[in-house]
């Protein structure tokens, strides 16, 4: 009879446990157009100038991320065609692949445990938004479309092989393919690809015959795909040595830069960025047990644990290298986008933690839990989302003066309104100020010029 009751207020709750992160994602959907440009301006002048060849320049040159350059190169031809940032539509884009990862791996839906599936493909990015900074790798076309084809990769790398594991050839292609889109997207993916194929190479050694060459096949696929990008990498961009704006101390130090990282993937793990230390261990221990619960309800039978735990290596590895690299290529910390990107990676440890054991019996609270996770994470946020909100008036109107000046026939200034900073958005990439081109400024100020064509630019802070 507790059972009966149990299972029927489990009923009633579950929807509304389902629609919590829902709402969650429908909110934060809901600021797309308010995202931002950076690179966008520099890169689209060269494209502009030299087409296809000043992509593949930069692709062997400075930035070995096909997958990512050529999403970003398609993102400049529809700018191009329209005539407008189109921020907005890139965006949906790189939530649509993450969005896209974590559907394929709960898949198939038609059988049992289709809420717990639910409840993990929603509750995920939803605490991706709500535990860390959101502005630069949600919000920031440049790096969207970079690094959320890489955190796709990563989740489903987690929920595949925390969930039904690897039972066929099938799955083994699949998991190499990702791991290589992954790498081939942006560094943090080369580093996952790197650190986690040598455990699945492991785990496929096991047994004989043509499946067992082809599972190591599929294993050595992404391993080669990363080590030779981090070449690239380690040969074009690191060798160049321009990107050092932290101390000359830990610049290009690697024993000092792996020192530092082991302090500060601690700090990272405990306690987000201006966050709590008792949020951020409430958030992971639900986290935890609702992930048991849901897995247990979706894939009852435990698949094998040499490759979740290849998987729980590759996230805390890359989550370490992510720092470390910093250190070692900047001297300092860099950037926001790699703090929130840890944070997920932090996630995806404890889903494949609770992956690793299935419990003797699976309740049907699993995606309450994982409700209760958001729902630690989200008064904070409420006020700020309600600010950026209200300031969405101000920053289209920035939007729309900045490509109506630019668009202006003649030599007048290039009217650049700095959109008003809130919460979880910051817009301010230079000063304001009046810059000229003879002048040679900062790039980031010359990139507006170039882009529209002007050799002068007046940047004014909005107010609200």
């Amino acid at each position: 009879m507790p059972n009966q009751l149990a299972n029927k207020l489990a009923r009633l709750v579950i929807p509304l446990a389902l629609l919590v992160p829902g709402l969650v994602l429908v909110a934060y959907a809901g600021l797309w157009p308010q995202g931002r440009w950076g690179d966008e301006y520099f890169a689209f002048y060269v494209y502009r100038l030299a087409g296809a060849l000043g992509e593949w320049i930069r692709l062997w040159q400075w930035s070995p991320r096909p997958v990512s350059e050529l999403l970003i190169f398609f993102y400049w031809q529809a700018v191009r065609a329209a005539g407008l940032p189109l921020v907005a539509p890139a965006l949906a884009a790189a939530w649509a692949i993450l969005g896209i990862g974590l559907l394929a791996a709960a898949q198939p839906w038609a059988k049992p445990g289709r809420a717990a599936r639910g409840a993990l493909v929603l509750t995920l990015p939803a605490i991706f938004l709500l535990g860390a900074p959101v502005s630069e790798l949600f919000y920031w076309p440049f790096g969207a479309l970079a690094y959320l084809p890489a955190l796709a990769a990563a989740s489903y790398a987690t929920l595949v092989l925390a969930g039904p594991g690897l039972r066929d050839p099938a799955n083994w292609i699949a998991l190499s393919a990702v791991l290589s889109l992954g790498a081939a997207s942006v560094e943090v993916g080369v580093f996952f690809a790197l650190c986690t194929a040598p455990g699945l190479l492991v785990a496929a050694s096991n047994g004989s015959g043509a499946s067992r060459r082809l599972r190591i096949t599929a294993s050595l696929v992404p391993l080669l795909a990363a080590l030779m990008l981090l070449m690239m990498l380690l040969h074009g961009r690191v060798a160049a040595g321009a990107e050092m704006f932290g101390s000359p101390a830990r610049y290009h130090h690697i024993g000092l830069s792996l020192w530092l990282a082991a302090g500060q993937f601690t700090i990272e793990f405990l306690r987000p960025e201006s966050g709590s230390i008792v949020a951020s261990v409430c958030v992971k221990l639900l986290v935890f047990f609702g992930t048991q619960t849901c897995l247990a309800l979706a894939w009852p039978a435990a698949p094998a644990r040499g490759p979740i735990l290849a998987v729980l290596i590759g996230l805390a590895a890359t989550a370490f290298l992510s720092i470390a690299g910093a250190y070692y290529n900047f001297g300092t910390l860099c950037c926001e986008r790699h703090a929130a990107y840890r944070q997920a990676l932090f996630i995806l440890m404890v889903i494949a933690a609770a992956g690793l054991w299935r419990p003797g019996r699976a309740g049907v609270w699993g995606p309450v839990l994982l409700a209760l996770a958001v729902l630690v994470y989200l008064p904070p946020r409420i006020p700020a989302l309600r600010t950026e909100y209200g300031l969405a008036h101000l920053r289209g109107a920035a939007w729309k003066a900045i490509f109506r000046s630019g668009r202006q026939p003649g030599a007048a200034p290039l009217d650049y309104p700095i959109a008003p900073n809130g919460p979880l958005f910051h817009y301010q990439i230079f000063p304001p100020g009046f810059y000229q081109l003879a002048q040679h400024p900062p790039s980031n100020a010359t990139g507006p010029m170039l882009f529209f064509g002007k050799d002068s630019m007046r940047a004014r802070v909005m107010t609200p």
